[in-house]
């Protein structure tokens, strides 16, 4: 019995030492997170909105969307966040488009845990620069194993080779926010 109360004490204090560990280091830790996140999205939003030399947070309909504006203060673009499930996991793009709604000025991937070398060539310069200028008047398609002399259409990118999954991800996500971003601010 003395034994088993001692076991008991030792492990609750364990348990209060830990917890209040974890709590300091949280404490102390969450600021600086939230900080670099900041500092990540406003490094995206310059980056899909290459005209902005500054931005203005906008709430519509529950959606953020932020204004990008350039050196005179005129508007030069939109950007916003794009959530969705990839192969692997989530996927989070910072997408910017022009102040027309007519084309993609940019993307870029702020969270991936697509496959490395596969699915992870999302976040390659390569893949995310078919974006840029593309039109959205139309739904965004994708074409797998597409021949390089074959012309591209308008709206149209070229799937990641093995990692189709990721790429028809990618489209979609955006193909669905775009719509609801275009109903959004047309209303208003």
């Amino acid at each position: 019995m003395q034994r088993t109360l001692k076991m008991v004490l030792v492990l609750t204090i364990i348990g209060i030492v830990s917890g209040l560990s974890l709590a300091l280091v949280y404490r102390f830790a969450d600021p600086l997170i939230r900080f670099q996140q900041l500092k990540r999205l406003k490094r995206a939003i310059f980056t899909v909105l290459p005209e902005a030399k500054d931005y203005r947070k906008e709430i519509k309909d529950g959606i953020t969307i932020y204004r990008g504006l350039n050196s005179k203060n005129k508007p030069a673009g939109i950007a916003f966040e794009v959530k969705g499930p990839g192969f692997q996991g989530p996927i989070v793009l910072m997408v910017g488009v022009d102040n027309s709604l007519s084309k993609l000025l940019g993307m870029e991937v702020l969270e991936s845990v697509e496959t490395p070398g596969l699915g992870g060539k999302i976040t390659s310069k390569e893949f995310k620069d078919q974006f840029k200028g593309l039109s959205i008047k139309q739904k965004i398609t994708y074409v797998k194993n597409r021949n390089p002399s074959t012309p591209k259409k308008p709206g149209q990118i070229d799937a990641i080779t093995g990692a189709t999954i990721s790429s028809k991800s990618v489209v979609n996500m955006l193909n669905n926010k775009i719509s609801l971003i275009t109903k959004v601010l047309k209303q208003n």
